[in-house]
């Protein structure tokens, strides 16, 4: 799962033509509340202005007083960071030299505050949260986003350097993804954050580094099992994109009592992140068959997309999770195959009446979760056969590409659905992905998949692996799961 629920763009009917077809398409937006709290900017006027937060976390990982500078400039006014977060203001105000402003909503304006004048707030933390993955007592330590507590100044200067400067506990480190200035994405999109009582220890990955801390009092015996879990997730997801798609990504792991398999977030807000609730119990032999890992850094190949764009972030995720693990000798290739047929008649039998964009969009509100991951994972997988029959490039080096140029996104960028299929298309050499989205999307029926099915030769089997037999295309069965030749290389 990627973040989705912060600052995502609308989705509004549009049309194009294409292949003589016309294509509804959405055209990305912003609704009025969320431009008010990422607020405004305005053109820099001495090219050097500056923002500091300078925050100081309490001895019990409860509360944060923060000061706000401005450099150059003014702020005129203060929003919450997310939806809720003005509940969490100490004593619902910000506090200025001119004196104190009740926040009762989603910010506040400051029309007194001068040039270089420092704000004052403090927030109370909470144990827990709605979403897990922003606020969770973990043993010592907390885990706790930005989204709860680094609010939102506006206007800003374009291109304003911005600052957090902590003061932490005596032993305590402040886990965040960013490594010197905050980028903007830190207020467009969620964000991960921590408390912890030890730094993050760098987990070489190829291609990139992971930042990786185990918060709370950690998984004890079976530590190095997870740290060898997540490794092995990144080296399989690296398999897809050449290399790790990203330089650097913070991993925070809180560990719980969660049975089963893990709970994972991919985050971008600040810099890449994921974040993974995990069974403190979790073995050697759960962790083998928990692809949780895997599937949010396959994530962060792709660059943050709107909500209503499940489909596509939440399918390619999806299909490609039993592909590289089967590359990567995590599981056999009959058993990712059964594993993509299970998904697949999952998403069939939770379907409804509504189209998958409409379960995409709302997704969250009705728990379309199976329809709408499965049935973007069989236009991934429709896509990836057609690509292979053609016999040109695939979706895995259209993919390859995609990551290169543009997994590093910024909020301005702007990408959604449709740009990305047009940029996969273009390395595809033909608008296959966008085709199989313009047959499907708007119809209640999941993909037809048996066609392509019976022509790869694969059938689901009753223990736990699919059947292969003679088939036509079983070629391109078996491809789809292999390494390529310097992958197996690779390999130890």
């Amino acid at each position: 799962m990627t973040g989705l629920w912060i600052f995502g763009g609308v989705l509004l009917g549009g049309c194009t033509r294409h292949s003589g077809v016309t294509v509804r398409v959405p055209l990305p937006t912003r609704p009025p509340h969320v431009a008010a709290r990422l607020g405004t900017h305005i053109p820099s006027r001495i090219g050097s202005e500056r923002l500091d937060f300078n925050a100081r976390i309490d001895p019990k990982l409860e509360r944060i007083e923060v000061e706000l500078c401005p450099r150059g400039f003014r702020i005129e006014r203060l929003n919450a960071p997310s939806p809720g977060a003005e509940r969490l203001l100490e004593s619902g105000r910000i506090v200025t030299p001119q004196g104190a402003y009740a926040c009762p909503g989603v910010g506040v304006d400051l029309p007194l505050s001068q040039p270089d004048e420092c704000l004052h707030y403090a927030v109370k933390l909470p144990d827990r949260a709605l979403d897990p993955t922003s606020a969770r007592r973990a043993g010592a330590d907390a885990l706790w986003s930005p989204d709860l507590w680094l609010w939102v100044p506006s206007p800003r200067p374009e291109g304003v350097a911005m600052h957090v400067n902590f003061s932490l506990p005596e032993g305590v480190h402040a886990l965040v993804p960013w490594q010197n200035t905050v980028p903007e994405s830190a207020f467009a999109w969620k964000s991960a954050g921590a408390f912890g009582h030890g730094p993050p220890e760098p987990l070489p990955v190829p291609g990139g580094t992971l930042d990786v801390a185990l918060l709370g009092a950690g998984f004890g015996e079976r530590t190095n099992a997870v740290r060898e879990w997540i490794a092995a997730g990144a080296r399989a997801s690296s398999l897809l994109y050449g290399q790790f798609p990203v330089s650097r990504a913070l991993v925070l792991t809180v560990p719980g009592d969660r049975a089963g398999p893990g709970f994972g977030m991919a985050l971008r807000g600040g810099g890449p992140a994921v974040v993974i609730l995990l069974d403190r119990r979790a073995s050697a032999p759960s962790l083998a068959n928990d692809w949780t890992a895997t599937h949010e850094f396959l994530h962060l190949g792709v660059p943050r997309l709107p909500p209503e764009d499940a489909w596509l972030f939440e399918g390619l995720a999806s299909y490609y999770t039993e592909v590289v693990r089967a590359r990567a000798g995590m599981i056999s290739p009959a058993r990712a195959y059964q594993h993509l047929l299970d998904g697949f008649e999952r998403g069939r039998q939770s379907g409804g009446a509504l189209s998958l964009r409409d379960e995409s969009e709302q997704m969250h509100e009705r728990s379309a979760f199976y329809r709408v991951y499965w049935a973007g994972a069989a236009l991934a997988f429709l896509t990836d056969v057609e690509a292979r029959r053609a016999g040109g490039p695939t979706l895995d080096s259209a993919l390859r590409e995609f990551a290169a140029c543009c997994a590093n996104s910024r909020p301005e960028d702007d990408w959604n659905a449709e740009r990305v299929l047009a940029r996969l298309d273009q390395s595809l050499g033909a608008p296959r992905f966008t085709e199989h989205a313009r047959r499907w999307l708007d119809r209640a029926e999941f993909p037809e998949l048996t066609p392509v099915l019976r022509t790869l030769g694969v059938a689901a089997g009753t223990r736990g692996e699919a059947i292969f037999g003679r088939a036509p295309n079983a070629a391109i069965r078996d491809a789809i799961m292999a390494p390529s030749p310097a992958e197996a290389q690779r390999q130890p």
